[in-house]
């Protein structure tokens, strides 16, 4: 990935919060722009607050935005969704995440722990 990369990382309650964190950091340690992205169980407004996801082991964590329409590859290089059992179960299911991993697995990179 060239210096100017961006990557998106996913994050929901019960994410694993070293797959998120030791990612999150190495992506920065290695100049690529990364943002987190928010999955919520139910459909979030805009107009909302963001939450903290609650990790694996009880650890907050502040996403930078909640995963909406903004977040397809035209302005990302790399999808990384980590792990977690819930975590993992409530992305899974989100039909806006299975329609990313689609559109980034066409034109980019998906990396999944």
């Amino acid at each position: 990935m060239s210096p100017s990369s961006s990557a998106l990382i996913l994050i929901a309650d019960g994410t694993e919060e070293m797959e998120f964190t030791i990612t999150y950091d190495t992506l920065v340690r290695a100049g690529i722009s990364t943002t987190s992205a928010f999955v919520s169980e139910r459909d979030a407004h805009a107009s909302e607050s963001l939450p903290f996801a609650k990790g694996s082991r009880g650890i907050n964590i502040m996403p930078d935005s909640y995963l909406d329409h903004n977040c397809g590859p035209d302005k990302y290089d790399l999808l990384v969704i980590p792990g977690g059992a819930k975590g993992a179960d409530t992305i899974s299911k989100s039909h806006a995440v299975q329609q990313l991993v689609r559109e980034y697995y066409e034109k980019k990179l998906v990396a999944m722990i």
